[in-house]
């Protein structure tokens, strides 16, 4: 009876490498699982060896309890454990204030770009227009999303990067904005800005911010999506 057991998981193991095999060959996806690697929310965030400097305020919202970052605060992680073969994905829920002097809004980044191999996501309003930034890699772009469409209103701010392919993936409130390849590799393996973005540029967020997270892999459209209508139906 032992044996009859051993031969089947023997040859359950064999038929899931043969469909694995077979789904690479006639070109299927078959997508890798994500890990969690940073989880900053305020409901649960306490400082922690995850996190080398902090600075921000507490205050009470409609999500509950959120962070006030001034212009001059953010979040500083220790180095990440994903390598330039992994994928990552980037989640942050955030209500941009409407600042006079119209500065850049650092969302989140990598504490270094010097390489082009870091990146970085911020917000910037302007009298006539609303837009996007990011840069990840050698690629630098920026679209323009509805006037006022996120200025003290709670928004998610998505970014994917696929490892195998360079595809760069952005995403306002679930939905997919501005899709491109950048053809250098581009690691997470370094210190994460919260609420800030590159050093040089004083890129400073002023607003408040819900919750950030860092996935090791490639989340999909989908779960993109999902991710924004669970922090939407807190808001």
């Amino acid at each position: 009876m032992e044996k009859k057991w051993v031969i089947i998981a023997i040859l359950i193991v064999i038929g899931a490498v043969s469909i694995w095999q077979i789904g690479n060959m006639v070109g299927l996806t078959i997508k890798a699982p994500t890990e969690k690697i940073i989880d900053f929310n305020a409901e649960t965030y306490s400082d922690n060896e995850t996190f080398i400097f902090s600075q921000y305020s507490i205050k009470e919202d409609e999500p509950g309890r959120v962070f006030y970052f001034n212009g001059s605060d953010f979040v500083r992680t220790k180095k990440l454990n994903i390598t330039g073969s992994d994928g990552f994905s980037i989640n942050i829920f955030a209500k941009v204030e409407d600042p006079a002097n119209k500065n850049s809004l650092g969302l989140i980044s990598s504490h270094s770009q010097n390489n082009e191999s870091g990146f970085r996501l911020l917000y910037r309003n302007f009298d006539d227009e609303d837009r996007v930034y990011f840069e990840i890699g050698n690629a630098k772009d920026y679209t323009e999303i509805e006037k006022g469409l996120c200025l003290n209103k709670w928004c998610s701010y998505s970014l994917t990067y696929d490892a195998d392919t360079g595809k760069i993936k952005v995403y306002v409130n679930g939905a997919k904005i501005k899709e491109l390849k950048t053809n250098t590799e581009v690691g997470a393996g370094k210190n994460i800005n919260i609420g800030k973005t590159v050093d040089i540029n004083r890129e400073y967020f002023i607003g408040e911010i819900a919750g950030a997270e860092v996935y090791k892999g490639v989340l999909s459209d989908k779960e993109i999506r999902s991710l924004y209508e669970k922090r939407n139906a807190q808001s």
